[in-house]
């Protein structure tokens, strides 16, 4: 995960609040990826500390609507990961859709994120996607990839 994020802790009852989020962000284009679902589950699965009392994850996806994370993250930490990884989700097909941002930009405004920080957190995003790809030996690949993310 992004390096900022270095441990900000979720309680049981966050990691369900925002695994919901993600989805949220994930049904927005209809496509769904299995990428979005796999990054979705891999956030769900590592806040986990037991398997008692959490919902199986394909369960997740019902009653996700709007307005119900309000007041779920009270630190500005927690807000950050619950919108960085939603960024992520939407990048998680290739392409962060203009549907996609404004959905995390709803998400934000939701869970009490100044409006500013979700291109804070984009830039943030864009930089860490670009750091996992300068590893690959292709230089040619990387540039238009970095192209593509503007």
């Amino acid at each position: 995960m992004l390096s900022i994020f270095a441990d900000p802790s979720l309680d049981a009852d966050q990691t369900i609040a925002a695994t919901r989020l993600l989805l949220r962000i994930a049904h927005v284009d209809g496509a769904r990826t299995d990428e979005e679902v796999t990054l979705i589950r891999q956030f769900y699965e590592s806040g986990r500390t037991s398997a008692a009392g959490w919902p199986d994850f394909a369960s997740l996806g019902e009653g996700a609507g709007d307005g119900e994370a309000g007041a779920t993250f009270a630190e500005p930490e927690q807000r950050d990961l619950v919108l960085a990884t939603c960024l992520l989700v939407g990048y998680a097909d290739g392409t962060l859709s203009d549907d996609e941002l404004a959905a995390v930009r709803a998400v934000a405004q939701e869970i009490g994120a100044e409006a500013t920080r979700v291109d804070e957190l984009l830039a943030l995003v864009k930089d860490y996607m670009l750091a996992q790809l300068a590893r690959l030996p292709d230089a040619a690949s990387v540039a238009v990839v970095a192209s593509e993310l503007g």
